[in-house]
């Protein structure tokens, strides 16, 4: 600046894409964060095995002592789910970008080679999209939760710098908030399943009779149960849409509009999809187990030998789905009704009309004393 230069900038893009190309690199940065935690992970879990191993109490390591052993065992379950679907990420994110490059410079453009290639992009740039926020989600709270089992694991000693398990735990509590805070990721995947269900509801039916049907008669008894944990998700997503559009019936009541103008009007996210919203994270967790089991059954179907993988986050993951389940249908509503006061009771009042002006009309008896020389 002191030679009256300046540097020289170039533009990314075109103008005015700013947004969505910050929005394409943060898809990526995600799924990099999610490997990240998944890293942490298993550094936490090596710590804790490794400690629990080796620390005697009551005539044998801590790690034979049921609890412990169900810890570190949840903890390898978790961490295999979260890398199978991170693999899976990753992967629809890399085929994505190849058929883009070969699509833009590898054959014809406007060709049909071009237009098959383009298409394949979009099928795995959107399965990307779906399942990006979910393993951002996953891993960043489990970031956090095997962390801290490996401080506990520890006892005191985990809470003191010597053994490295502080530090862990102090690494991981960012996870979830860097590069898209967890609510972000429930709020974006619950916003982006409510609009398809929405949008297309007779593939949402049809979607959960066929979860219905491969429960009842799936090929074997886990390809059944991750069935059963799909069918629990869609009926999550229709009890939310139930609810949504309930909510609509009494706005529409309560402001004196008719239905068709409340439905085909502007619908407002912040305030029409709060039966939604509420439930965000469990509906989260419910897509995000579902979508582990899917990739699950689809190795197994592959390698026969990553049944047991399956079959020990099916047995994490079917409690879990039920307890998510139980929760959507049955709470939120005094949450709800206590935020709509709240609204209420700030939304300003209407402005009281003004009165016509009217002309008085002089009372006779004063009228007359005042043209006499006023009242005796």
């Amino acid at each position: 600046r002191g030679c009256g230069t300046s540097t020289p900038g170039h533009i990314i893009g075109e103008p005015g894409d700013g947004f969505r190309m910050m929005l394409l690199l943060m898809n990526n940065a995600r799924i990099g964060v999610a490997f990240e935690a998944l890293g942490l992970c298993e550094a936490a879990r090596e710590l804790a095995r490794s400690y629990a191993a080796e620390r005697p109490s009551m005539g044998k390591t801590i790690d034979r002592h049921e609890i412990i052993a169900d810890y570190l065992d949840e903890m390898d379950t978790d961490i295999r789910g979260i890398r199978a679907l991170a693999v899976d990420a990753a992967f629809h994110e890399e085929m994505a970008q190849r058929f883009l490059i070969r699509a833009r410079h590898m054959v014809e453009e406007g060709s049909d080679s071009a237009r098959e290639l383009e298409r394949r992009r979009d099928e795995h740039q959107w399965k990307a999209r779906l399942v990006t926020p979910l393993i951002k989600f996953v891993a960043g709270e489990k970031a956090v939760e095997i962390a801290r089992r490996a401080v506990q694991i520890h006892g005191g000693s985990g809470y003191m710098t010597e053994y490295g398990a502080e530090k862990l735990l102090r690494d991981a509590m960012v996870i979830p908030i860097y590069e898209g805070t967890s609510q972000i990721q429930a709020l974006m995947a619950t916003k982006d399943t409510l609009g398809r269900a929405g949008a297309r509801p007779g593939t949402l039916v049809r979607s959960y009779a066929d979860a219905v049907l491969s429960g009842m008669f799936g090929r074997d008894q886990r390809v059944r149960r991750a069935a059963r944990i799909r069918r629990r998700t869609l009926s999550a997503q229709m009890t939310l849409m139930r609810r949504v559009v309930g909510h609509k019936f009494q706005m529409a009541k309560k402001n004196g509009r008719s239905l068709k103008a409340e439905f085909t009007g502007s619908w407002d996210p912040r305030t029409d999809f709060a039966p939604a919203l509420l439930h965000a994270e469990r509906l989260t967790w419910l897509l995000t187990d579902a979508a582990i089991c899917d990739v699950l059954v689809e190795q197994t179907a592959r390698y026969p030998e990553r049944g047991a993988v399956l079959e020990a986050y099916l047995e994490r993951a079917e409690p879990r789905s039920r307890h998510m389940l139980d929760q959507i249908r049955t709470t939120g509503t005094r949450i709800l009704n206590r935020l709509e006061v709240l609204a209420d009771a700030e939304r300003p009042a209407p402005a009281e009309p003004l009165p016509s002006p009217v002309v008085a009309q002089p009372d006779a008896p004063m009228a007359a004393a005042a043209v006499a020389g006023g009242p005796s």
